[in-house]
């Protein structure tokens, strides 16, 4: 346990935060490189269309499990630069309890689901992730399965009909 006694002023940029340098970082990287590629994937495909309706519902509905997906990884995206840090862990978060009574006991970090969370010996717990994220990205991750699997329903149900007719 440390104990917060720390110079609340002072502003020490820690040389080892405690965190992987390289998994958050690369995540980011990646994320922003996938939605960069998805997103000119989506918008020259609209733009030839000339509208956002695709000629056909399965092809809307792969365009709509397309955009959650790339909605979710964005959240996600945003939750992980909220969850990297430039300073150890006493010093991030012990400015949040100047006057804290209680112990500092350390911070407990995840990035799947994404969180960053300090934790004091009385109980009390402070994120740094917004607590909009890890809901967002199931439930955007989920319309994007059930967005697809609707698109190959359609898609198989039209090479029915187009074999039959």
């Amino acid at each position: 346990m440390i104990p917060i006694s720390a110079d609340p002023g002072a502003v020490q940029l820690a040389t080892d935060t405690g965190q992987s340098s390289l998994a958050a970082p690369a995540i980011i990287l990646c994320g922003m490189l996938m939605l960069i590629t998805l997103c000119a994937y989506l918008l020259p495909a609209f733009v030839r269309r000339g509208s956002l309706r695709a000629p056909t519902l399965a092809a809307t509905l792969r365009d709509a499990a397309i955009v959650c997906a790339t909605s979710a990884l964005a959240v996600h995206v945003y939750g992980l630069m909220c969850y990297v840090r430039l300073e150890n862990e006493f010093h991030t978060c012990g400015p949040l309890r100047p006057a804290a009574p209680a112990d500092f006991l350390g911070m407990d970090e995840s990035l799947f689901p994404v969180s960053s969370v300090c934790r004091w010996s009385d109980g009390y717990t402070h994120d740094f992730v917004p607590a909009f994220v890890n809901p967002a990205i199931a439930a955007l991750l989920a319309l994007a399965v059930i967005a697809a699997g609707a698109a190959l329903g359609h898609a198989g149900a039209g090479r029915d009909l187009a074999r039959r007719g």
